[in-house]
């Protein structure tokens, strides 16, 4: 968690290949928001276990958009983990920066309170969760784990919020966001604090580090 980003050029012709485990209990698909087709592609890519599917989409729009299982019951499917994004480039491509990170944060329903250990059975039952997460993990991105850039470095970090059910209001304590692309399109805010990114929804932010 989360899947693994995925990157193109608008314009491109994507072919996705999608294998469903032996193992698995039920089918599974892909939606990508970036995808102009019938359900984002999850029509064309329904694969039962065993099987593999292959569709294809042309990427005609540029932005960054989330990707996941479109499979009934889908909020279940968010909630478990089942997404990523995919960055569709414009044709000539995003300015150079000096580095890159890939974050989503999302929301684990467990049946058991906040801390407890071992592993806890999935339960959505008030729609609270949990947890909420950066990259399925607690403190994925914390001590040891912390995203590192050097004073002077302009960074650009692609944020994606698989849900299924809170906003994300985005900040980086002690920096500005020089550039926001809103909701992850082609209109770009400048000098912003905190960027809302709602549920099922993706933005790029890019700043510099002064200090």
């Amino acid at each position: 968690v989360p899947a693994p980003f995925i990157r193109v050029r608008e314009g491109d012709m994507v072919e996705v290949q999608l294998s469903n485990s032996a193992s698995s209990m039920m089918p599974h698909s892909l939606d990508f928001h970036a995808a102009p087709v019938p359900m984002g592609g999850a029509m064309a890519s329904e694969t039962p276990p065993t099987r593999t599917s292959t569709f294809q989409f042309r990427a005609l729009r540029s932005g960054i958009y989330l990707y996941h299982c479109g499979s009934q019951p889908v909020d279940i499917h968010l909630a478990k983990g089942m997404y990523g994004l995919v960055l569709v480039e414009p044709k000539e491509g995003l300015p150079k920066v000096d580095r890159e990170f890939y974050i989503m944060q999302s929301e684990f329903y467990t049946k058991g309170e906040f801390g407890d250990p071992g592993l806890q059975p999935f339960s959505m039952k008030n729609e609270r969760p949990e947890y909420v997460l950066f990259n399925g993990k607690v403190g994925s991105t914390m001590d040891e784990n912390a995203l590192k850039a050097k004073t002077g470095e302009t960074i650009r970090l692609f944020v994606g919020n698989a849900g299924p059910n809170l906003c994300s209001s985005f900040h980086l304590i002690g920096a500005v966001f020089d550039n926001v692309y809103v909701e992850g399109g082609t209109l770009v805010n400048h000098n912003v604090q905190t960027t809302l990114i709602p549920s099922g929804s993706a933005t790029m932010v890019e700043t510099r580090i002064d200090v």
